[in-house]
């Protein structure tokens, strides 16, 4: 409970600066925000719950890929939790996206981030209850809610591409919108797998994790805390100048 009330906090903190700079008739009612953000619970965070058991139990009793492997950790991190999680988040976000009466590069951005919020909310306060330097930093650091307003940018120009019969764009900006956050998030959790095994001393399928299994998790971590930043001021900046 704790732990979710701080997330919440800290997302806010993180969002509202943007928000408030943005002209007022920008600003989304606040049952319309709400609701949005019931969705990223809902159909995010629920909705991609049920896919993973069902998806995990595919892999493991199907395939039969041992839990303990590393090709299973990465099965794990980029199908299992990014592919999943995102496309859920995605979905969450589309059908607020639809109901909204504004339809700017600003909304797509905002809405998909509310939804991520949603989903953030209840994911981070798991992972951070669950201890550890991963956990605790998404509390701080709100990764999915960045990955979704970066791709929320990439949809809207998808959508103005697509308006254009720009066919070479169109395709551009889907692989970006939905392969970057994809492949981040990815990446995320992987990293965060390898640096639990290495700090457990875990023998994996490549044996003994040694001390550059530890440091290139980590350098991702700080990429992915500047991406978070770096999007962060774009977002602002973007706001600040509708």
């Amino acid at each position: 409970m704790i732990m979710g009330i701080l997330t919440a906090i800290i997302v806010i903190l993180w969002i509202l600066p943007a928000y408030l700079k943005a002209p007022k008739e920008y600003r989304l009612d606040k049952k319309f925000i709400i609701k949005t953000i019931l969705m990223g619970i809902v159909i995010g965070f629920i909705g991609a719950f049920i896919l993973q058991i069902i998806l995990g139990n595919i892999f493991i009793y199907i395939f039969k890929i041992p839990q303990e492997s590393l090709l299973y950790e990465f099965i794990k991190a980029f199908i299992i939790f990014g592919l999943i999680e995102e496309v859920m988040k995605f979905s969450a976000g589309s059908l607020s996206l639809k109901k909204s009466k504004f339809q700017s590069k600003f909304d797509y951005m905002l809405i998909f981030a509310l939804a991520a919020f949603g989903f953030t909310l209840v994911e981070t306060s798991i992972a951070a209850s669950a201890g550890g330097l991963a956990g605790m930093l998404r509390v701080f650091f709100p990764f999915h809610v960045m990955w979704q307003i970066f791709m929320g940018a990439h949809l809207y120009e998808y959508k103005v591409a697509k308006m254009n019969n720009d066919s070479k764009t169109m395709k551009k900006e889907l692989a970006i919108a939905f392969g970057v956050p994809i492949l981040m998030h990815g990446c995320c959790d992987f990293s965060t797998s390898l640096i639990q095994m290495a700090a457990s001393s875990i023998q994996s399928a490549m044996g003994t994790l040694d001390i550059i299994t530890l440091v290139l998790p980590l350098i991702y971590m700080l990429i992915l805390i500047i991406f978070t930043i770096v999007t962060e001021i774009k977002f602002y900046k973007y706001c600040k100048n509708l």
